[in-house]
């Protein structure tokens, strides 16, 4: 009889996804598989083993349901996966929104924990219950003396908690008088170690903390970002801001401790430098979890602001700010293009492993591509990629291709083979291969040298990206999401700094 009823139950839920197809269940998204055909709907990975566990765990906490507890009827559509498809390496939908996760409230495990303040009553109740008990005349006489007895042991232990908070308070106004002076080192509690108004008179801690050339530079860019600034939707905010527009949206609850620029200011010292959260919680008297939000949200800011910046150089502008050297040997470069890889925390799968270690680097590693102007502006930006992948694939892949123009010229080096990938009237100049050789011609050596002098500046301007220092670290999985918004924001930032070439006409 009981098989018989789950063969029922399996056969209605068949006829219903018939019927009405599966819909996504993230908050917010209606996309229906039958309404939505060019989508694919994945289910939530079923099974004992820990690396099916872990998928199952990370995908039910980016979902952000309270108490969601997924079925094999529950389905998440592949438009919350990065690249708009689910593959082997990005399985964890993270386009999902970014509310605060609620913990469910639990009853007390026990009877007695749950009945305990029902229990203890406190002195002036119980007072009040034996006025009202005499008044009444309920009392018997032999529960007269048991009441007075309460009443003046209730008297006493009020009598001993007067006496320590006193002797509590006077232990507390000790300890602020003490605090109030900093002495031999010991910082106040609200002083900061790090403070925007104390650094930015000093144009050389400025740019050894942000990167920036100066103050002037930080302000621009401040005024650059406009009022978006202002309207900065927090990450774990619990603003149901799906229903508010940016332009209409205002923070609840009390007012921020730190404005606009200090934020920003924290996250350029972030990138910088390195520093970890912790530390920078301690040296802006703040919370852990605050700065941890505070750089989350700037990160995602700053990413989408920056990628809609147009830095793709037009042929004239290339002309104007050509340097001289260029102009004499290589007056049709559009770009110089080169790559370069960051280390990230060796994946559990084995899979991830393979195509994230790179040979050259002998780790696990992220890859990307970097173009930059013959006067040594950023020009274009890919984002990141396995370590495993070759120049050639990342070059075909990243889209810098298109932007190319009939006769211009893409300087490279060696492991650049792309000449046959080149758009029509588009060349490649790359020092010259041995081929079946033993050494160099002469000439050849000397088209090497010149081709070298002239890509040694993409070579810098990857040594610039580097200056912060964050992308020198070794990136934990746990920052996966955040690696390639951070090489971005990074790249840009460089455009900002004095030209790289100095001789430019």
């Amino acid at each position: 009889m009981f098989f018989h009823i789950l063969g029922q139950r399996a056969e209605y839920f068949r006829l219903m996804y018939k019927v009405c197809g599966n819909t996504c269940c993230v908050p917010g998204c209606y996309n229906n598989s039958k309404k939505q055909k060019g989508l694919s709907f994945h289910v939530f990975p079923a099974g004992k083993s820990k690396e099916k566990r872990l998928l199952r765990k990370k995908r039910i906490h980016f979902i952000s349901r309270k108490d969601f507890v997924p079925t094999s009827g529950h389905r998440v559509c592949s438009e919350h996966f990065q690249g708009g498809k689910k593959t082997y390496q990005n399985n964890v939908p993270t386009k999902t929104p970014k509310t605060a996760n609620q913990t469910p409230v639990h009853e007390r495990k026990t009877e007695r924990a749950r009945n305990r303040g029902d229990v203890v009553l406190s002195g002036i109740q119980l007072n009040n219950a034996c006025a009202i008990s005499v008044n009444n005349e309920p009392l018997l006489e032999d529960s007269m003396p048991l009441c007075f007895e309460a009443q003046s042991t209730i008297e006493s232990t009020n009598e001993a908690l007067r006496r320590q908070i006193n002797y509590l308070l006077e232990e507390n106004n000790k300890l602020r008088a003490q605090e109030s002076t900093p002495a031999h080192g010991i910082l106040e509690q609200n002083y900061k170690e790090l403070d925007l108004e104390r650094i930015k008179v000093n144009n050389k801690f400025f740019k050894f903390y942000t990167g920036l050339q100066d103050y002037a530079t930080f302000q621009a860019l401040i005024r650059f970002f406009g009022s978006a600034r202002n309207n900065l939707i927090y990450h774990d905010s619990a603003t149901n801001h799906e229903k508010v527009s940016v332009a209409e949206y205002k923070k609840g609850g009390p007012k921020r401790r730190l404005t606009t620029e200090e934020e920003f200011f924290i996250v350029l010292v972030r990138l910088r430098l390195g520093l970890l959260e912790e530390d920078l919680a301690y040296r802006f008297c703040i919370s852990q979890s605050h700065i941890s939000r505070i750089c989350i949200t700037w990160f995602d800011f700053l990413h989408s602001y920056f990628r809609m910046l147009p830095i793709w150089p037009s042929r004239s502008c290339i002309n104007d700010t050509m340097p001289k050297c260029f102009k004499e040997m290589y007056p049709s470069t559009r770009v110089i293009i080169d790559c370069t890889e960051f280390f990230v925390e060796m994946p559990s799968s084995v899979r991830s492993q393979s195509v994230t270690f790179s040979n050259y680097k002998h780790h696990n590693t992220a890859k990307g591509l970097i173009a930059i102007a013959p006067s040594g502006a950023v020009a274009f930006v890919s984002d990141l990629y396995a370590g495993r992948c070759s120049d050639k694939q990342i070059t075909n892949a990243c889209g810098i291709l298109d932007l190319l123009e009939e006769g211009d010229t893409i300087m490279a080096d060696k492991g650049f083979d792309i000449a046959s990938d080149l758009p029509h009237g588009v060349r490649l100049n790359i020092p010259p291969f041995l081929r079946n050789n033993s050494c160099l011609s002469v000439k050849d050596e000397a088209t090497t040298r010149k081709i070298a002098s002239m890509r040694v500046h993409v070579e810098r301007a990857i040594a610039r990206i580097k200056t912060y220092r964050i992308l020198s670290t070794v990136f934990p999985l746990s920052m996966a999401p955040e690696l390639n918004k951070i090489w971005i924001i990074c790249a840009y930032l460089t455009n900002f700094m004095p030209p790289l070439i100095a001789n430019v006409e």
